[in-house]
């Protein structure tokens, strides 16, 4: 069985960044080639949201370089549904051969998917167009992100994320919608991302942008001491403290987060509602934000994983912001958490 090699399922070097270069838009070939799971992936993961319709957007690209396949697609959706295709948008495919990658002059920073949803790098590390028209069914987008600060790499080099400005335009089910604010994206490649059953609780992956001078994102486990679980699944207390990581971006400057406490509020039968998070950076400086989901809809992204992606309205220093709220969860989890 392959090992899972995945920045989010692994403890994590606290402190630091790695350096980023244009090519990093791209499939890194010569990285991938040095892991041989069949559970290698690459991602591409870019979306958008219009908070005051409630919109949430998520589009990804899933590459499987060992197995010749790739997954992905466009999804969109407005307000709270109990199933991925109760969405006004869902389109990923999950097996789809990867000739645009695999065929010649082909790769990522410019990809159209047989669903047609494209993804266009229109500069490296600044500026990304997102498309996709689908006439019958009223949905369409046409978006662009510009980035408001430098990609944060991870000090492996194999992981990044960047806040971006977004502006464009969404019709969901013929009505349209101007879009006009802020995500984050993020890049991961040469890691094994296996499929097995995992004894952790929610992984959680939070994104929030208030401005240009300031965004934040935490990545990692709930504080188990105060989780509303606690009773019902048992949980390594030590886990939050070599998982959780994350970045602040404040006037100008990029910092590491030194710690990140997440305490959840939980619907009965699954399904975030609400965040709270104690951030420290690595300068010092602390940050108590608070959060509430205001959209969401689950999503398989394989058969043994249920995420539950969500729009959260972020409050901080006085600030309101909007980004991602996702959560992922296996077996286990699920059943102590929400059917135990």
């Amino acid at each position: 069985m392959s090992q899972n090699t995945s920045y989010f399922m692994n403890a994590q070097v606290a402190d630091g960044f790695g350096t980023t270069v244009a090519a990093d838009e791209k499939v890194h070939r010569e990285m991938n080639a040095e892991v041989d799971s069949p559970a290698l992936v690459e991602t591409q993961f870019a979306g958008f949201n219009v908070p005051s319709a409630g919109i949430h957007c998520l589009n990804y690209l899933w590459l499987h370089p060992n197995l010749g396949l790739m997954s992905g697609g466009a999804w969109c959706w407005q307000g709270f549904k109990d199933r991925q295709l109760e969405a006004e948008l869902f389109d990923m495919r999950d097996f789809v051969p990867d000739g645009p990658i695999t065929d010649e002059g082909g790769d990522i920073d410019a990809i159209t998917l047989p669903n047609g949803y494209r993804h266009e790098v229109v500069t490296p590390l600044e500026e990304v167009r997102l498309t996709y028209d689908d006439p019958a069914r009223g949905n369409a987008f046409d978006v662009t992100l510009k980035a408001i600060m430098p990609p944060a790499m991870l000090p492996s080099g194999k992981h990044f994320d960047q806040a971006m400005r977004t502006s464009g335009t969404v019709s969901l089910r013929g009505r349209h919608h101007v879009v006009d604010g802020y995500t984050v994206r993020d890049r991961s490649w040469a890691e094994a991302r296996t499929e097995d059953p995992v004894g952790m609780p929610a992984i959680h992956w939070l994104a929030m942008t208030f401005g240009e001078d300031f965004a934040i994102h935490v990545t990692g486990l709930e504080d188990v001491r105060t989780a509303s679980w606690r009773e019902r699944f048992t949980a390594d207390e030590s886990m939050p403290a070599a998982m959780n990581r994350g970045w602040v971006w404040k006037d100008g400057e990029l910092r590491t987060l030194a710690s990140a406490r997440i305490r959840t509020t939980w619907a009965p039968r699954g399904g975030q509602v609400a965040h709270e998070l104690d951030l420290v950076d690595a300068d010092g400086r602390a940050y108590a934000v608070t959060g509430t989901v205001r959209a969401l809809c689950p999503w398989n992204t394989w058969s043994n994983v249920h995420m539950s992606i969500g729009l959260g309205e972020w409050t901080c220093e006085g600030r309101t912001g909007w980004g991602d709220s996702q959560t992922a969860m296996w077996t286990d989890f699920v059943r102590a958490a929400f059917t135990g």
